[in-house]
């Protein structure tokens, strides 16, 4: 990776492991700049994926009936996935825990 693209990306908020040679988010900030940046070097769509509160599978945002009101859609959060969604029984369990 070129040495400005790497800087780019440290300023967006970026992390930098030497050892494991992994990348990671320390901010979230500039998020949708972070994507912008890292699909543009990767020239490849870049997609979060979310891991699910209730079952713990990770899952992408791609095909919820909530994605256009969401606020976190394609951001590596949690959330409850589709699967869950739909077991209506099991989901309200999980929200009366909060």
């Amino acid at each position: 990776m070129e040495k400005d693209k790497f800087v780019n990306l440290m300023h967006l908020g970026l992390d930098y492991d030497r050892n494991s040679q992994l990348f990671s988010i320390k901010s979230y900030d500039n998020i949708e700049k972070v994507i912008e940046e890292v699909a543009d070097i990767l020239k490849d769509e870049v997609v979060f994926l979310q891991h699910c509160t209730r079952c713990g599978k990770d899952f992408a945002c791609r095909g919820c009936s909530y994605i256009e009101l969401c606020t976190t859609k394609n951001l590596p959060f949690s959330c409850v996935c589709p699967q869950c969604l739909r077991d209506r029984k099991h989901f309200e369990e999980y929200l009366a825990k909060f």
